[in-house]
């Protein structure tokens, strides 16, 4: 029995089990989503956003929808790692340990996706004219969707390998997930952040939400007031390729295997 045969077979019993709850799930989401969208796309208008900024928002409120569910991921991974370690019952099955951790993070970017890639309509419901399915690239929009949620899969796993215990889930959002969030352009383009100080611009560089917004954006919207959209692409997988290496590396000494 191949590793790939049990990789597909560990994913397809995940995608069993997220169908049962996938209504609920989907709701909640509908109605964060929804609430998002009304204040910050509208309200704010109210206050002098410009006219296109509900359909800027509502890209973005989709493209952030995966890292919303990070601590839920991260909660249930580390109970686990400090409880039943139910997942010594998977690394036992003939597949190799560092291919159980990508099938984590795999799995935990197919829910999210799932769960995020009917919001498009939704978005489009909810602004109607404001979105422009002529200035779409679906190309580019498709393969910066997979991206973004490869990436909040492996950086929930990589979160997983740096807490030390599930009692840090309590500085989780204040330390992580909220800075990056609000400095990741959710509201605003690294286009203004830039032109307000250029220093606030080039330090926010650092953060990978910026690039899953601003490629979004740029894919969705068009490429004019964003930054380029291959470097935002690389530049996500770049940090995929490092939360992977540093998760499997971090997990695999928790978890004392060889």
């Amino acid at each position: 029995m191949s590793s790939w045969y049990v990789f597909y077979q560990l994913l397809r019993r995940d995608l069993l089990a997220f169908r049962r709850e996938f209504g609920t799930k989907f709701f909640d989401t509908l109605c964060l989503f929804f609430t998002n969208v009304i204040v910050f796309g509208y309200f704010m208008q109210l206050e002098g956003a410009h006219a296109g900024y509900a359909a800027f928002f509502v890209v973005g409120a989709i493209a952030s929808f995966g890292f919303v569910e990070i601590v839920g991921k991260v909660g249930v991974l580390m109970a686990d790692l400090q409880g039943d370690k139910t997942i010594s019952h998977t690394m036992v099955m003939p597949i190799r340990t560092e291919w159980v951790f990508c099938y984590i993070g795999v799995s935990w970017a197919l829910t999210s996706s799932l769960l995020s890639i009917l919001l498009f309509p939704a978005g489009k419901i909810l602004v109607f004219k404001g979105l422009h399915l002529a200035d779409v690239s679906y190309f580019r929009l498709i393969i910066m969707f997979i991206t973004s949620n490869l990436f909040f899969g492996f950086f929930a796993l990589w979160l997983t390998g740096i807490l030390k215990d599930i009692t840090s889930l309590n500085s989780l959002w204040l330390r992580y997930i909220a800075p990056m969030w609000m400095f990741g352009g959710y509201t605003y383009s690294w286009a203004a952040a830039y032109q307000m100080n250029h220093i606030i611009g080039v330090v926010t560089l650092i953060n990978p939400m910026l690039y899953v917004m601003e490629g979004m954006r740029a894919a969705v919207l068009g490429q004019t007031g964003y930054l380029p959209f291959w470097g935002s692409f690389f530049a996500l997988w770049g940090f995929i390729l490092i939360c992977t290496w540093d998760a499997i590396r971090r997990l695999k000494k928790r978890l004392d295997c060889v």
